[in-house]
């Protein structure tokens, strides 16, 4: 047994209301000065955690929006300068978390998430922005959180629409660093732990909004499943999303629902081991076929047709995946990554390829 493995480098602080205790861990930072960054409609939300800070917040950035465009973050970055703030502290999902991202990496000032979603991004060291129509990302491990907070008390609004997306982006996330470039034993405890601890929470969370421990399962899960990224990398599946997000203005949990269960189906014949530890986790005979039914029984959206995209627009997205997508078992190929697309357009069972 042979590999390398480097820990995530960073604290969390995971359990009911574990929010309220932002201001002594913007404080074991030694910081004071903290910029929110978040949505317009967060910030009704958490203001009780807003309010803990009292004169330590100097700023609020309420102006977060999906894939993080560059004219977002500089204007975020703006007003951190603006208001001499020392520390940023992202309280939301992928996309405001991006904004912390944004500007850790133009600063260096630490950063800290209050994570509402499971998403995952506050441990990957991948950054992204949407410069134009196209997604661009990086990687540095000083955008990783200093310190995350998963407090599931701030996830019980969430809609079963955003749970059951952005939960499938995690659950990919999990799937994928199963065969991902840089697997070891580490990536795939946490991949394995991760595909149990969304699908069992999901459910729950959706079943019932409020109930606590299904979502305790679904922030671990995303917890999880940034480790994942972050150790193991990911694969064909979150680079077509991104071609989907940036170039065809696709929402990023949305697409990861639609394409999860086509992107296996194109790896089951390369990735055999990965495929039983997917099965192994889900309880299912079929890793793409039990994703497929999974993203089914949780109700998200299963085409790309239903999420308006245009058949037409097939070719471009298989030839930008193609074109963005450095490692993957299965060898890429534009025709075969265009019949993928096709299937995914449909919303069929997936089929296995060869």
């Amino acid at each position: 047994m042979q590999f390398e493995y480097t820990p995530v480098p960073n604290k969390a602080v995971f359990g009911e209301n574990s929010a309220l205790k932002l201001k002594q861990e913007v404080l074991a930072l030694g910081r004071s000065r903290v910029m929110i960054a978040c949505t317009k409609g967060m910030v009704g939300r958490v203001q009780h955690v807003i309010n803990e800070l009292g004169d330590m917040c100097v700023g609020i950035f309420d102006g977060a929006e999906p894939h993080c465009p560059e004219r977002v973050a500089m204007a975020a970055l703006d007003l951190f300068k603006e208001k001499n703030a020392d520390i940023v502290v992202a309280i939301g999902g992928g996309s405001t978390i991006g904004i912390g991202k944004a500007i850790t990496l133009r600063t260096d000032c630490p950063n800290i998430v209050v994570a509402t979603t499971p998403c995952g991004s506050e441990s990957t060291p991948i950054y992204g922005m949407l410069i134009g129509n196209h997604k661009k990302t990086g990687r540095d491990r000083k955008v990783i959180a200093s310190t995350t907070i998963y407090d599931p008390v701030l996830t019980t609004t969430m809609s079963a629409h955003h749970t059951g997306t952005i939960g499938m982006n995690s659950l990919a996330h999990c799937v994928e660093a199963l065969y991902a470039q840089k697997t070891s034993p580490i990536s795939d405890l946490f991949a394995h732990e991760g595909i149990h601890a969304l699908t069992a929470g999901l459910r729950g969370s959706i079943k019932n909004p409020n109930d606590l421990k299904a979502r305790e399962q679904v922030l671990y899960g995303g917890m999880l499943s940034g480790y994942c990224v972050t150790l193991a990398g990911i694969a064909i599946h979150h680079k077509l999303c991104h071609v989907l997000g940036g170039h065809h203005g696709i929402p990023h949990g949305e697409s990861n629902s639609v394409a999860l269960p086509y992107a296996v189906a194109y790896n089951e014949g390369a990735a055999p081991e990965a495929m039983e530890h997917i099965m192994k986790a889900m309880g299912t005979t079929s890793a793409s076929g039990g994703i497929y039914d999974f993203a089914s029984e949780i109700n998200v959206p299963k085409s790309l047709k239903e999420l308006g995209m245009k058949e037409s627009d097939l070719d471009i997205a298989a030839e930008e995946t193609v074109q963005t997508t450095p490692y993957n078992p299965k060898p890429v190929d534009v025709k075969s990554v265009r019949e993928m697309l096709q299937q995914a357009y449909e919303g069929i069972r997936p089929v296995p390829f060869k």
